[in-house]
């Protein structure tokens, strides 16, 4: 699914302040969309009312697919998909190590005022990672290998 580049109000978002990397995932953001069989998704509020959904699915206690919905500032946006490319491909553990900071130096920059949507984006990947735990071992049984139900029904 590709998205329109976003346009921050009022806020002057460019190559120049803010660098490349960040402009990359901006513009050209990374794992937009839902993922078609997930094995957990969560979703996260921001401290500014900037929103994430993120898809997982696990194959072997590692994230084959990381897929995340931003809705908000581009710099959740960047945040969002800058998460997506550090998780994917990585254990369930590896990911759960994941911090804020990792986030910004994908981007190479984020301004510090923005610093809420870094940990937006990882908080809610970790929320994800727990509910696949909660769903998979919370009642003894290990679901591992099979699907949720798809998107609104569960």
């Amino acid at each position: 699914m590709k998205t329109k580049p976003f346009e921050p109000a009022g806020e002057a978002v460019s190559v120049k302040t803010h660098g490349r990397r960040f402009w990359k995932h901006a513009r050209e953001p990374r794992n937009i969309g839902v993922c078609a069989t997930p094995s957990a998704c969560a979703s996260g509020v921001g401290s500014c009312g900037d929103k994430i959904r993120v898809d997982l699915r696990i194959v072997a206690d590692v994230l084959q697919e990381v897929k995340c919905i931003p809705q908000g500032c581009v710099y959740t946006l960047a945040c969002a998909s800058a998460m997506s490319v550090l998780a994917s491909g990585r254990s369930l553990e590896d990911a759960l190590q994941l911090q804020p900071e990792d986030v910004v130096n994908e981007l190479g920059r984020l301004p510090e005022d923005h610093w809420h949507c870094a940990k937006l984006a990882v908080n809610t990947l970790g929320d994800a990672i727990a509910e696949y735990y909660r769903l998979n071992f919370a009642t003894g049984k290990n679901r591992s290998t099979g699907p949720l139900e798809p998107h609104g029904k569960h």
